[in-house]
């Protein structure tokens, strides 16, 4: 992370402009950055590039190390015929270009590896993928009867009183049912098991936010300041797709997998004494 006081030479600059003159980068690279909201000012993510500053404004740029996932044959939870599922890493997204259904299609040689449902790129964890089309529209119909059984972790900031709660606040007009157990809590943060009825897009990192319990390292609708300085520098929401149950279609037999935890979600529960 790099840290910069506002002078009161610099209150002329907009962030954007503050960002590119200061890490000595050009104002496209700047606007990265921004768009990937990596930027703090005054504790608080801030990813508009025309933000006015203020002398004595406190700006913190946290730097990301590059990563290259490549596709593990040990993130391989369950494979037939018909299904795959794997374990995502959190630094890419579910299908298009440069995702992990294509580099499925390519590790499988084979052009029918299909996304069945998405998972946000910077949330880990199990999902499941297809391999022929038949095999799709059938475990399409279980998302839309909700009978694919769903349960993620995730660490939130807060302590959470209770033990288990259930939040029903509808989503852009559609029912959305989120439950909620704790695992254990901190002195400000939380552990969590959460499983989710229905599949309203950004549905968990919402509904949490919404009862004053945001996802750590969320960058959409945790708007208060993060004093602590160390989850500052967390550079994606800690929610992992913990565990997937259904019925196999074809087999009638129960599928239960669990995709393991991921190096950097066991330590923000190590650096926050979870």
């Amino acid at each position: 992370m790099q840290k910069f006081i506002l002078t009161h030479e610099d209150r002329i600059y907009t962030l954007l402009t503050y960002i590119a003159r200061k890490l000595l980068v050009s104002k496209k690279k700047a606007k990265q950055l921004l768009d990937k909201r990596l930027i703090f000012v005054n504790k608080k993510r801030v990813w508009i590039a025309s933000y006015q500053l203020k002398e004595g404004d406190s700006v913190e740029v946290i730097t990301q190390e590059a990563k290259h996932s490549e596709f593990q044959k040990d993130a391989i939870l369950f494979k037939d015929n018909h299904y795959l599922i794997v374990s995502k890493p959190s630094d890419i997204i579910t299908n298009g270009p440069e995702s992990l259904e294509s580099r499925l299609i390519e590790y499988f040689k084979d052009d029918h590896v299909k996304a069945a449902h998405r998972l946000d790129k910077d949330t880990s964890g199990a999902i499941i993928f297809t391999m022929n089309n038949n095999a799709f529209e059938q475990i399409k119909t279980l998302f839309k009867k909700n009978l694919m059984k769903k349960i993620y972790r995730v660490i939130v900031r807060g302590r959470v009183g209770k033990q288990t709660f259930t939040i029903d606040t509808p989503l852009r007009g559609q029912k959305a049912v989120t439950h909620v157990t704790l695992l254990k809590k901190g002195k400000t943060a939380s552990y969590l098991e959460v499983s989710t009825e229905t599949g309203r897009t950004h549905q968990i990192r919402i509904h949490l936010a919404s009862v004053g319990y945001p996802v750590i390292g969320e960058m959409e609708y945790n708007r208060r300041p993060i004093e602590h300085p160390l989850l500052r520098q967390i550079p994606r929401q800690m929610l992992h797709a913990y565990q997937l149950s259904f019925i196999h279609p074809y087999t009638n037999r129960a599928v239960s997998v669990k995709a393991p935890i991921p190096a950097d979600f066991n330590q923000c529960l190590k650096l926050l004494g979870l």
